[in-house]
């Protein structure tokens, strides 16, 4: 199974030389929709997060300032027909692929996509903290739902004319301080991907679903499927995760602990400032840190400085290789 999932990413990022581009993409526009990884407010700035005035610090937003352009939240006072040289974010915090598919029909009930457009997806991680929430084994039918429900949303999209159409995979949840401190670590892993021959995660159905509806062919493919497990678990690695502590090779001292010391109750909008942050020292390599050098804002959201790293990651590694740069 792991062999088909390559072979299925394989498909859909392009997977071998390097990119030759002649015409990269330069997008229009560029639209997010999914959970805290595009969330920003009016102003651009991260939400689901430690709420700094940058507007680069979700994975949207920083893959969008590296074209030129501030995401702004889309709201009600917004126009519903998005003008070209814009970019906006109709994502929520703690949205689900089921919220996820409402933010794309919203978008689509007043916008046709352009060719050169590029939309950011970002979704499941909220569909995994709700399976492994009371862990049993009839959440894979859940996860499984979801899934399908994301496909859907995508094709929804890509029917429409989409042509540039990132779709990031969640995180591995099993690694969060939620699934650790309330011992769901080992549902949270099984619903993010799979370490045997079946296909239960979230990933591997959405992979194993998106090569099924988009076949590898030798023209241009709009969906690139950016799978960021193994890199998430090197940032977030430590001694005790068997890693041997990678995540210092990252510019990253706290692996694990949160940086938020207060916050509103979820799912309300979240009040973690910079003002109301903690410092340490972590107990892996007695490094000092801050919420700067954190992985973990809060439960199982991220701070800025993650944000950017899975962003540049993407532009640098999946955009590269897709020849979409």
């Amino acid at each position: 199974m792991r062999i088909a999932a390559l072979i299925s990413a394989c498909a859909l990022v392009g997977c071998g030389g390097a990119s030759s581009t002649v015409n990269p993409l330069t997008p229009t526009r560029i639209i997010a929709f999914g959970d805290s990884f595009s969330t920003v407010d009016t102003s651009g700035y991260a939400t689901y997060s430690v709420n700094t005035s940058e507007t680069n610090a979700t994975v949207a937003s920083r893959i969008a300032t590296t074209y030129g352009f501030t995401m702004k939240n889309y709201s009600a006072s917004s126009s519903s027909v998005l003008a070209s040289g814009t970019a906006y974010s109709y994502a929520a915090g703690t949205a689900t692929a089921s919220a996820t598919a409402t933010q794309i029909s919203t978008y689509l009930a007043n916008n046709t996509p352009g060719s050169s457009d590029l939309f950011i997806i970002t979704a499941g991680t909220q569909d995994i903290v709700a399976a492994s929430n009371g862990y049993n084994s009839t959440n894979t039918a859940a996860i499984a739902a979801a899934a399908t429900t994301l496909t859907t949303a995508i094709q929804s999209l890509t029917n429409a004319g989409a042509q540039y159409v990132l779709v990031m995979q969640p995180i591995n949840v099993a690694r969060t301080p939620w699934a650790v401190a309330n011992s769901y670590t080992s549902a949270a892993q099984s619903y993010s991907y799979d370490t045997g021959t079946a296909c239960v995660s979230f990933s591997c159905l959405l992979s194993t679903k998106l090569n099924s509806a988009y076949p590898s062919t030798s023209s241009h493919q709009p969906i690139l499927l950016a799978d960021l497990m193994s890199y998430f678990n090197l940032i977030t690695g430590t001694t005790s995760t068997g890693s041997l502590n990678t995540f210092s090779s990252y510019g990253v001292t706290n692996p694990d602990v949160v940086a938020c010391t207060t916050w509103n109750s979820l799912p309300a909008l979240p009040g973690c400032t910079t003002s109301t942050v903690t410092t340490g020292t972590n107990t892996y390599t007695s490094t000092a840190w801050n919420y700067t050098t954190s992985v973990f804002a809060y439960s199982y959201y991220v701070t800025p400085l993650a944000n950017r790293l899975l962003a540049d990651y993407i532009y640098n590694y999946n955009f590269y290789r897709a020849g979409w740069r």
